[in-house]
């Protein structure tokens, strides 16, 4: 059955502003290394060739940088650096066991966390691969080079859809996010993108639409948000890849202004006018978070919130906001 792509409820909230911001972002961007080399990667020709070398190691690459970072210098970014590439393909191959291989090779190396984790699903997806596997990946990939190989159309979101579906289904470790990653690092795909932390949090500091990042890992809650993405970038004159590499880069290298990042700082307003007055130093609902005195400058309306919702918050008495947290008064 042919996955389809559904106008989510998140377009009624686009605004002119939510175009502009995009364009201003891609403006600011333009030049950087970053964005530069994903325009060559998955919109100039030519296409990608297919090699099983490099399909694994995008794979692994994508196991790898789930829940910890992957930002220039950090262990896992000089880990995919490294050259030779110390997990590649042949080498797995030559082990009797992948799994313990591949975990000495982590452990050996240092500092990357959920190597267990990590080495049970290359294990997996090794197996997986040479069960049947292999012809698979071939038959997606070339589908979706066919598909790159011509000037990027909106219907392609189809296909790449389907891509990451089949992704997601067959590779062990791969959710909404890493199953997008995977065709998208590869350079077969424009439309269907990670929706990595960062680019979240520039989406939510720049956007009238919110992202919930901890909602994501619900395929319907993440292709709803990308939805309203792809079609801002449709009317931005932009492509999906091109926003994410630079809303990427921009928060990733700290070009973010404190306004935008300092979300707890007493007197910040988010887009929907809460002001944040204080830390409350009383601890909050979600983990490692504190509640924060929040004011509408509205209304006027006094309530608490947890300070990794300040950003997003609405006023629970004029604009049908969630119910505030309590406020409690802890002495210094």
């Amino acid at each position: 059955m042919k996955s389809r792509v559904s106008v989510s409820a998140y377009q009624l909230g686009i605004k002119d502003n939510d175009i502009a911001a995009v364009r201003g972002l891609i403006e600011k961007e333009k030049d950087t290394e970053f964005l530069l080399e994903r325009r060559a990667r998955n919109v100039a020709p030519p296409a990608p060739e297919f090699s099983r070398e490099r399909f694994w190691f995008v794979l692994v690459g994508c196991l790898l940088t789930t829940q910890q970072r992957s930002t220039k210098g950090s262990p896992v970014n000089r880990f995919l650096d490294a050259n030779p590439f110390q997990l590649a393909l042949d080498d797995c191959n030559k082990h009797a066991s992948v799994e313990q291989f591949v975990l000495k090779t982590i452990r050996d190396f240092g500092a990357i966390r959920r190597g267990i984790t990590i080495a049970g699903q290359a294990a997996e997806n090794w197996r997986r691969l040479n069960l049947g596997g292999w012809k698979e990946v071939e038959e997606w990939f070339a589908r979706l080079k066919q598909q790159r190989s011509r000037v990027p159309q909106k219907e392609d979101r189809i296909l790449e859809r389907e891509a990451a579906h089949w992704a997601d289904a067959r590779l062990a470790g791969f959710g909404p996010k890493q199953s997008r990653n995977l065709w998208q690092w590869l350079g077969l795909t424009r439309y269907e993108t990670p929706l990595d932390s960062r680019v979240t949090q520039w989406v939510n500091h720049n956007l009238t639409i919110k992202i919930d990042a901890k909602r994501l890992d619900r395929l319907d809650k993440y292709e709803a948000a990308l939805d309203c993405i792809q079609i801002i970038c449709e009317r931005a004159g932009v492509l999906p890849c091109e926003l994410d590499a630079a809303a990427f880069d921009y928060e990733d290298a700290g070009r973010a202004s404190k306004a935008e990042r300092n979300t707890t700082r007493p007197g910040f307003v988010n887009p929907n006018g809460q002001i944040t007055i204080r830390n409350t130093k009383t601890p909050g609902t979600d983990k490692n978070q504190y509640v924060y005195q929040l004011t509408c400058s509205h209304c006027g309306h006094t309530y608490g919130a947890n300070g990794s919702d300040i950003h997003e918050r609405k006023c629970p008495k004029c604009q049908r906001g969630r119910e505030g947290l309590e406020i409690t008064y802890v002495a210094d």
